[in-house]
This record gives structure tokens, sequence and C-alpha cells, in this order.
């Protein structure tokens, strides 16, 4: 199921069988009410509304109510899992997650990582509205434009503005990454995080991929020394357990990056990250209560509950 199915059939959920107006429906989704109306039309053209909701149209939904009680959610999107294209499937998904929820200017936070880069490159925004990005953390390179897909208007699109922290994602001693974070021009981007309307971040896994030993500031066996830690996964490179508590290491305290204890006070955290060797970081990430809208694909989703 598609991401844009998935939300017509909770907008024709709620509408028929929960009796909900279409203002209710905006407000419980987070949606205009233009796109309420537009999606229960799409209902009806496609055969989902029958006099009753086609019930073949609702495979993930109570897998989707399932965790979302568990973990204390806003939401959840399931997308079918599959080796060649789980990866470009979340990140659409997450993409048009986004443009839905953008019915003013607003402000955007971004993680760094292949999710979020491919996320970013989908987007596809009214030229009516300005939108604001700004970086979670330093590492320049994660932010610029080939980092993010090439046909993306990302970084050519008028209406956006871009602020991105001046500095690497990790320096040498914990004193100078203090320093470095007291510095105006990266203590003011630090500034503008709290007051965001969404924050995009993917979710790392312990592997020969994260970020951290592809860019060379780990290596496989500080992987492992990490993992033996009791670590599996990281956001924003902070490194937590399976109950999501953050490990107390010293490469955190050399990190350029805003704390992860921070997403638990910030506005709509989207969470995107699937794939099975994720989910043992995913649930991690969920029940420390970093996230409040997960992306994930049908094989991790049914391993959280």
């Amino acid at each position: 199921m598609s991401y844009e199915q998935d939300l017509i059939v909770k907008t024709a959920w709620k509408y028929y069988n929960e009796g909900l107006t279409q203002n209710e429906i905006a407000e419980s989704l987070n949606l205009s009410r233009m796109k309420v109306i537009k999606y229960l039309e799409k209902a009806k053209t496609n055969n989902i509304i029958q006099f009753k909701i086609n019930l073949n149209k609702l495979t993930n939904i109570d897998l989707q109510h399932k965790i979302k009680q568990k973990f204390s959610l806003k939401d959840v999107y399931i997308v079918p899992s599959s080796s060649q294209s789980t990866a470009t499937s979340l990140t659409i998904a997450a993409a048009q997650y986004i443009e839905d929820r953008i019915t003013s200017d607003t402000m955007i936070n971004i993680g760094y990582g292949e999710a979020v880069s491919k996320t970013l490159g989908h987007l596809n925004i009214s030229t009516k509205y300005k939108v604001t990005f700004v970086s979670l953390s330093g590492g320049v390179k994660f932010y610029m434009p080939t980092a993010i897909d090439t046909a993306s208007d990302y970084y050519t699109n008028p209406n956006y503005n871009h602020y991105i922290m001046p500095s690497p994602l990790l320096v040498s001693s914990d004193n100078l990454a203090e320093q470095m974070q007291n510095e105006k021009p990266i203590r003011k981007i630090s500034e503008m995080i709290p007051h965001s309307h969404i924050t995009v971040i993917g979710i790392g896994a312990l592997n020969d991929r994260a970020t951290l030993v592809k860019e060379g500031y780990l290596d496989k066996n500080d992987m492992e020394i990490i993992k033996s830690k009791g670590a599996v996964g990281d956001l924003l490179s902070q490194f937590y357990d399976i109950n999501g508590n953050v490990l107390d290491l010293d490469l955190h305290k050399k990190l350029i990056s805003t704390e992860i204890e921070l997403l638990k006070s910030l506005n709509h955290v989207v969470g995107v990250a699937g794939g099975i060797e994720k989910k043992e970081a995913i649930a991690g990430a969920l029940k420390g209560g970093y996230i409040d809208v997960l992306i994930t694909d049908e094989s991790v989703a049914q391993s959280l509950v």
C-alpha cells in the first residue's frame, strides 16, 4: 500500500466508520481540509468506498494501531517490504508526508544520512510557501548538494532557505566541541532548532554502512566496542541501548550535534528507517520516546509488535 493510498483509507475510515467531520479528520491527521476532501473523492473514484470501507485495502490498519499504542506515537506509515526498493519507497512516503503538512511557511529540522537525503530529494512543495531547512548537526558535507538527489530542486528552489552548521560533525576534544558550539554562527543555528514545525531524522544501525564508519570517523573495531557496551543504534551519531537510554561515551562529548534528548521537546519528529537489520535500532529509538511519527516497512513493523 502506497503512502497516499494509506492516507486515503484512513481518511475514508474516519469519515464513514468513525463519523468524524472533515474538519475533525483534518485536525487528527494534521492535513488541510482541502486534502481531506480530495482524499474522500479519491476513495470513491478508486472503489475504496462501496457503501462501506473495502477491508482488503486495510491490511495494515491493525498493525499500525498496535504500534501507535505500544510506543505512544502520533502516527505510523508502513510501506511494502522489498529488497530492491524499500529505501526508495520509504523516502517517497516521507516526502509526501512532509508535503501534506506544509500549508503555510514552514521550518524543517533535518538530520543526515541516506534516508534523509533521499527524502529531501523527493520533495515537491508548492511554490506558495517558503520553507526553511535547519541542520541538526555539523558535518557540512552531509548537507551539500552532492549529498542530495541531483535531479532535485532542493538547493535551487528560490523559496527554500538553508541554515547549515559551519563545522565538522566530530572534533578532536570535548573542550573544542564546547568552544565551537558557543561560537555565534553555530549557536544562532542551534537556537533556531526548537522553533521548527517538523523534524526529519534517520535511524542508524551498528554496521559497516553507518555514517560514522563510511566517513572514516570510526572503524569496525570501534563499532564492535560500542556494540559491546550495549548500543543498538544511533540518532544524530549518539548511541543508545535497546531501551533508548543514551550511552555514556567519550565520542558524544566531541560531537557538534543537537543532543537527542532535545528531540523529545520538538514538534513532529519523523523517523524514516527500514530494513530488518535496523529493527533493534528502531525499537530502541521508539522506546526512548525520540520519535513522534515512524515511516518504516512491513518487515520492521511486524517485528515491533
